[in-house]
């Protein structure tokens, strides 16, 4: 290869690489990325093999390359994870442009094809995301190229290079299989000579994966258990979400999701320019039958994501490419305008909507990739004692990759199924036995126990702290009776009510609010219904001229307790939420007392406070 197509190969491949690790690790892991690096890359591959294969219908390959990655990186890091992705989807820009040159014969379409896989929105999404689907994208586009390398050349080295990708592709992701098939449909298409030997390889490793899955995944496919983890089939969705998906990405996360229709049209429109032409065949045979494929399958099982073909982007990427070409040698003898500078201008609104589709997605839609796990994760890490248990509502492993706390956790409804009596009296279990519990994440929507752990603790217990970590929701929960305190009193109110103790914590919560805990021991009823405050004080606020900066009044327990019948002698819990969004650096007090609400009177302490 001469020197300059190589040099711009290589900014090329860098361009991909900065736009992979560009924001790599500011999303944490979401829930699959955390299942691979829990149970793909953290256990010994006889485990995961033997125990989550069957449950994750995924090809050995997978599992036996994450665990190796484990062995290189570890699980702790999200960075570090992502990189595998990232150089395994890198193959696909250098495997672009081979592939285009080879197949039109002209290095600029290879080139321009280069470009659009390192800048392709779906690409990069899934390069930046801990599972294999980036790594057999590269992988399946390193075979194309070896299998048109193999066609033009007939070497034994070529037989054997196009095999191993092959093999290593069909092994990473079981819907290699439908790329198999299109391209021993090409092969067929284009009757070369070598079509026998080609198609008893390809049987070859068809069998092979066919194999694998009968082994490792078989029976629970065969006998329904595994219904899908995604959509049903829907044909309309091959026009508004497998085109623009595998043409320039997300369109709906950006709000382009109206433009389905005229990207829809400009691809049958290059499809047309080169219908009758040798790439012609190929791309449509790539881009067409696995997602047809796709959808029979999805006839059984819930498989219909665009990212079961994900293979098919560089059948769509030399469409475009291709039919750019084309119609630039159409116009430019009319507009008198170079070919090349003619298709790149044809291609530049791809450039421009895939551009606001990655602007988008590293702005706002990167964020909306996954909860706030690493955030829940390490609150709870530094807040949780051994003698509380964590139930989470989600059911989401990314939870247990980010929660290394001293408490116990659990998951609550373990399905959708699962009788409501059955979860009460589970917690009725832990609160006898723990001295808080934490309900923490949010309820999987549709479910109808969802709310069942919310609310009997809501019912048989006293929320004492109620926050959340952007989104994720942290309620911690205690008896309502409260052992009566050794000791002094810390202050005395007019002889009504008694200080007891207090816990306080300067750390605000995930929410911004300081929290507080007093303890109260009514000591006699009053005339009227009393209410309790809790003031921060500091120096002077400029906000409203006074040294208050932040309060929280209320009735005892938000109303459930009324100063005027109280039960004497019992000590109960106030919980208090003081807003600290805005404090300046400075020293602080807290200052609590009672008050009449209907004369503004203030209790007084012992010593006149």
């Amino acid at each position: 290869m001469a020197r300059a197509p190589l040099l711009m190969l290589a900014a090329v491949v860098w361009l991909g690489f900065a736009l992979r690790v560009h924001h790599l690790a500011a999303v944490p892991l979401r829930g699959d990325e955390a299942f691979s690096a829990l149970y793909w890359a953290g256990l010994p591959l006889s485990e995961s093999l033997g125990e989550i294969a069957p449950l994750d219908p995924h090809p050995p390959l997978a599992y036996a390359l994450f665990r190796l990655w484990h062995y290189a990186v570890g699980t702790d890091a999200p960075f570090a994870l992502r990189m595998l992705p990232v150089l395994g989807n890198l193959i696909g820009i250098a495997a672009l442009f081979r592939l285009g040159w080879l197949l039109s014969g002209k290095r600029r379409i290879g080139l321009a094809a280069a470009v659009l896989f390192a800048l392709h929105p779906f690409e990069i999404w899934h390069s930046q995301d801990f599972r294999n689907y980036a790594i057999w994208a590269g992988l399946s586009a390193l075979a194309l190229w070896l299998w048109l390398r193999l066609l033009a050349d007939g070497r034994a080295g070529s037989w054997w290079l196009y095999g191993l990708a092959a093999v290593g592709s069909a092994l990473l992701f079981y819907t290699e299989l439908f790329v198999l098939l299109a391209l021993a449909l090409t092969a067929l298409l284009w009757r070369v000579q070598i079509w026998r030997r080609l198609l008893c390889l390809q049987a070859g490793i068809f069998a092979l994966a066919i194999a694998a899955f009968l082994i490792f995944q078989g029976d629970i496919v065969f006998s329904g258990a595994y219904p899908g983890t995604v959509e049903p089939f829907a044909p309309l969705d091959y026009l508004t979400r497998f085109v623009p998906l595998l043409v320039a990405g997300d369109l709906a996360a950006a709000g382009l999701g109206g433009l389905w229709l005229p990207l829809t049209l400009a691809v049958l429109v290059c499809a047309l320019l080169i219908a009758r032409t040798r790439p012609g065949i190929f791309i449509a045979a790539l881009g067409g039958l696995p997602l047809l494929l796709l959808g029979v399958a999805a006839l059984r099982v819930n498989v219909f994501h665009p990212r079961y073909v994900l293979a098919a982007v560089p059948a769509f990427i030399l469409l475009l490419v291709l039919g750019a070409d084309a119609a630039a040698a159409l116009l430019c003898h009319r507009l008198r305008v170079g070919r090349t500078r003619l298709m790149l201008c044809l291609l530049l609104p791809w450039g421009i909507l895939a551009g606001a589709v990655l602007d988008d997605y590293y702005r706002r839609s990167q964020q909306d990739k996954a909860p706030a796990w690493d955030e829940l994760g390490g609150y709870l890490n530094q807040t949780v004692g051994a003698d509380d248990l964590v139930i989470q509502l989600s059911l989401d492993p990314a939870f247990a990759y980010y929660y290394a706390g001293a408490a116990d956790e659990t998951a609550l409804p373990v399905s959708a199924a699962q009788p409501i009596e059955e979860i009460a009296a589970i917690l009725q279990a832990a609160q006898a036995e723990y001295a808080s519990i934490f309900v923490v994440a949010n309820a999987i929507p549709g479910w109808q126990n969802g709310d069942a752990v919310e609310n009997w603790a809501q019912q048989n217990m006293q929320p004492v702290r109620l926050t959340n970590a952007s989104g994720l929701g942290i309620r911690q929960y205690k008896n309502w009776a409260v052992d009566d305190a050794d000791g002094a009193a810390v202050r005395r109110f007019d002889r009504a009510v008694e200080l007891v103790d207090y816990a306080f914590s300067p750390q605000p919560l995930p929410s911004g609010e300081l929290l507080l805990w007093v303890y109260w021991k009514p000591l006699a009823q009053t005339a009227s219904a009393l209410k309790s405050f809790a003031h921060l004080t500091g120096a002077v606020n400029p906000a409203n001229g006074t040294a208050l900066w932040s309060q929280h009044d209320l009735f005892p327990q938000g109303g459930r307790l009324d100063s005027r019948d109280w039960q004497l002698g019992a000590v109960y819990r106030e919980v208090y939420y003081l807003p600290a969004d805005g404090l300046a650096a400075g020293d602080y007090q807290i200052l609590v007392g009672w008050y009449d609400p209907l004369s503004g009177r203030r209790l007084g302490t012992d010593g006149g406070q």
